[in-house]
């Protein structure tokens, strides 16, 4: 039986795609300090069958023991559209597309509660956020018009793709931009360099065609924003100096995960880029008089706009 206390959980499943049991513990039970109360929970939904468990393990350093994952079901998806009315849940994900990146979901899902939290504590607003196995516009009736963040760009005479790990639109005093997130997990056979190599193109095209523009049409800047979160600053220093030599070089950020924290995320000196030894803020604070951010730099449209820092 489904009760008041199982709804938040459902609400976060739609919201970060897949959680162990220790992010659902932390995000919808946060008084139940040993867990047991969320087990048992997340034992019923399952149960019932509002919910899925991947079986095969993943290995949380927080967690230091294998565990399972946890995604929405169909009758889940149905639950949300019901109780809240609204059928745009009904299309939510409810299969795990590529079971080996399980880890890789789970740090995506990671980075997207980073910021929800630190935009709870600033004046910026997030628009949408999409991961990239969602739709982008899931009104619309005709599943073959519905838009996922995956683009292909070019067949010939070299095929190119861009394929982000989400995709989410910020607004900073009415200018609203697009940011992209590349998860980055130093998986042994991803060197820096061939990182570079792949993703460079995809998004230098994208970028060519203003596809960001279909992606997000709410977006009111011509450029978008990639953003790479490394898992540590050595790593986060090799892609900077890898991305560096590529094309597209200025839409990139990085930054490593052991300095984002819900406060640091937008705010502080923690994004570098490719060229910069300087850290700068993803979004800089805002005043009645000045507005600096990565939604507004090298827009004529802010430009003329607002005073705008360029430093």
């Amino acid at each position: 039986m489904i009760t008041t206390r199982d709804i938040p959980v459902f609400e976060k499943l739609a919201r970060y795609f897949l959680m162990n049991r220790r992010m659902v513990q932390q995000e919808c039970y946060p008084t139940d300090r040993d867990g047991r109360l969320s087990r048992r929970r997340l034992s019923a939904l399952l149960h019932d069958g509002y919910i899925s468990k991947q079986r095969m393990l993943v290995v949380n350093p927080r967690d230091e023991t294998p565990a399972p994952v946890y995604h929405l079901a169909k009758k889940g998806c149905q639950f949300l559209a019901e109780h809240f009315e609204d059928d745009r849940y009904l299309v939510k994900p409810t299969s795990i597309a590529q079971p080996m990146h399980l880890y890789h979901y789970l740090a995506v899902a990671n980075t997207h509660m980073l910021l929800d939290k630190a935009i709870a504590q600033s004046s910026v607003k997030l628009v949408t956020w999409c991961n990239e196995q969602e739709y982008l516009n899931p009104e619309n009736p005709d599943p073959k018009q519905r838009i996922r963040l995956y683009a292909e760009l070019k067949t010939a005479p070299k095929k190119i793709i861009c394929a982000p790990d989400s995709g989410f639109l910020l607004e900073v005093d009415g200018h609203r931009g697009v940011f992209y997130l590349e998860q980055d997990r130093d998986r042994d056979n991803y060197s820096h360099n061939r990182v570079a190599a792949l993703k460079s193109p995809g998004y230098t095209e994208l970028h060519r065609q203003q596809r960001h523009r279909k992606h997000f049409p709410e977006t009111t800047l011509n450029r978008f924003t990639v953003v790479m979160v490394a898992p540590s600053v050595k790593r986060r220093d090799a892609l900077r100096r890898a991305f560096q030599k590529k094309t597209g070089a200025d839409f990139w950020r990085f930054a490593s995960l052991t300095e984002l924290t819900p406060k640091t995320f937008l705010h502080e000196r923690v994004w570098y880029r490719t060229e910069a030894d300087e850290p700068q803020p993803l979004v800089k604070p805002t005043t009645s008089l000045t507005v600096t951010s990565e939604l507004v730099r090298n827009s004529e449209e802010a430009d003329n706009a607002l005073a705008v820092s360029k430093s």
